[in-house]
């Protein structure tokens, strides 16, 4: 009497296993691999943006800025800049009007529409602004370096246009990717409903940032695939679960990064 076909449960369970452990999973800390922008292996999907690994194509985020004189010190210059509502970084800020001046170097919490983009290379979430070339020394590293204080990076921005770095011309209009990201099944169940996007800056360290947000010190390392005693880089992204909407918070000052020599 011949047998029913043999079914091997772990291999069926596989494709599923492999699912829930990528709808679960966290994100990759950049660690400063966004400032060799000549290097070959350091294009990859953990610079060119976070990995789209959520429950939702897209989600209320936030990310933070830094008041930088003399262009970018209201809600509406700020707004215009990062592409996002100068009403709403008023109030989530505690600004009088939206033309309010903000004093230079504090922190400014912007919130955006944080949505999935996908090239040959993967599905990223990001927030897309606009940049119009203004002088013709500027370049990806310095757009997303010091123009956008490393909210994006040279390898996403050269990734998402098509114009070569070596060609870029003043009045050229380039995508500008912003990191941001929605939280994971687990952030969710953990009761994360935000993710923010933090830049650091100088003393900053994962229990310090954790304390400003009001966040859990372990679901931020997690977030970011940090252990304890990991180092972290100023004007680089670290996320931060929220379970509420945030709050102005005054934080220390820092300066943009240099170009390497």
């Amino acid at each position: 009497m011949e047998s029913g076909p043999k079914i091997y449960l772990p291999f069926l369970l596989l494709p599923l296993l492999l699912h829930l452990g990528f709808t679960q999973a966290q994100q990759n800390y950049v660690n400063n691999k966004q400032l060799d922008c000549e290097n070959p292996a350091n294009d990859n999907n953990i610079t060119r943006g976070y990995s789209c690994n959520g429950k939702q194509r897209s989600c209320q985020s936030y990310i933070t800025f830094r008041a930088e004189p003399p262009y970018y010190t209201t809600a509406v210059s700020i707004g215009y800049l990062l592409e996002a509502q100068p009403t709403q970084i008023s109030a989530l800020n505690n600004l009088s009007t939206d033309v309010s001046p903000i004093p230079a170097k504090s922190m400014v919490v912007v919130p955006v529409n944080c949505s999935r983009f996908s090239d040959s290379n993967g599905s990223y979430y990001q927030h897309n602004a606009s940049y119009t070339i203004k002088f013709a020394s500027e370049t990806y590293f310095s757009i997303s370096n010091d123009t956008y204080q490393g909210l994006t990076t040279c390898q996403a921005m050269e990734a998402q246009n098509p114009i070569d770095y070596r060609e870029l011309k003043v009045n050229e209009t380039l995508l500008v990717p912003l990191r941001c990201a929605c939280p994971t099944a687990r952030q969710t169940q953990a009761g994360a409903k935000y993710l923010l996007s933090y830049l650091v800056t100088w003393g900053d360290t994962i229990p310090s940032i954790a304390k400003t947000f009001g966040a859990d010190e372990k679901s931020v390392l997690d977030a970011n695939e940090l252990a304890e005693g990991d180092i972290i880089f100023p004007f680089t992204p670290i996320l931060v679960p929220l379970s509420k909407e945030p709050a102005k918070i005054g934080l220390s000052h820092g300066s943009p990064p240099q170009a390497p020599a």
